[in-house]
């Protein structure tokens, strides 16, 4: 039973790509798997097969239906999707106060979702500080930072460090990957050596560029389906496998080693 969010100080970093490809590893691997997307650009549902003009998705009846599992969308492989769907002005203002005043109400209508020993539940969150954030970090999530090779995410990583990005206590259940890492870059090379030295263990892996990630996108299905033999692949596989090492109770933590 495994809660876990992704999230990045900063935009553009590929975090709802990186959270649906975890999303059809973890499934690969005998999980079961459910997505809720706490961004209002409700674009985590592209992922799965689901048009963007879709117009069910969670948020607009969340406050007046604590039971969000009635809301779920399950795919053809068997991936539950929550997505956040259109909604007001009002509707977005109603839902974060909701999330942010009651812990124990947000915890209820998640707790279904990975109440079992083998339910891995994935949270896309916005990015930047947002109230769905510091309200998930109430539930003690495994939290999954998504950054790029690049300047722009050094300069954000104090922040992270130093506890301003997070709230609570979350230092000993905080993790990171490095998306979209391009190797022919000498500043990308550069960058994601000194992230290896600086992060140490908590870097769980890197995911490196490949044209085959945006086709899948467009195509509306996994990499891992459009193009199973892209290294991308294996580095989803690798980090999916470090984030089980780190999985309380689970059922499937002899699951083959990677490499093996």
């Amino acid at each position: 039973m495994t809660l876990i969010c992704v999230a990045s100080p900063k935009g553009g970093v590929g975090k709802t790509t990186l959270t649906a490809n975890l999303a059809y590893t973890f499934q690969r691997q005998g999980f079961n798997v459910t997505v809720i997307d706490f961004d209002s650009q409700d674009a985590l549902k592209l992922h799965f097969g689901i048009a963007f003009n879709d117009p069910q998705g969670y948020v607009a009846e969340a406050t007046s239906n604590p039971y969000w599992h009635e809301m779920v969308r399950t795919t053809s492989i068997g991936i539950n999707v929550l997505a956040y769907g259109p909604t007001t002005r009002e509707e977005r203002y109603r839902f974060e106060s909701y999330i942010s005043s009651d812990p124990q109400a947000l915890y209820q209508s998640l707790r279904s979702f990975y109440d079992s020993p083998d339910d891995v539940l994935l949270v896309d969150l916005p990015p930047g500080h947002s109230v769905a954030l510091d309200a998930i970090c109430k539930l003690k999530p495994l939290c999954v930072t998504a950054l790029l090779s690049d300047s722009a995410s050094l300069a954000v990583l104090p922040s992270i460090e130093e506890g301003d990005f997070y709230s609570g206590d979350v230092s000993r259940h905080l993790y990171y990957v490095v998306n979209q890492l391009d190797l022919r870059s000498e500043l990308s090379r550069d960058v994601y050596s000194l992230l290896k030295e600086r992060l140490g263990a908590s870097l769980l892996g890197s995911v490196h560029r490949d044209p085959a990630v945006s086709e899948a996108h467009a195509l509306q299905v996994s990499v891992l389906q459009h193009a199973y033999t892209s290294a991308v692949v294996n580095d989803l596989e690798v980090i999916a496998h470090n984030l089980m090492r780190l999985m309380p109770d689970t059922a499937l933590v002899q699951i083959r080693q990677v490499g093996e």
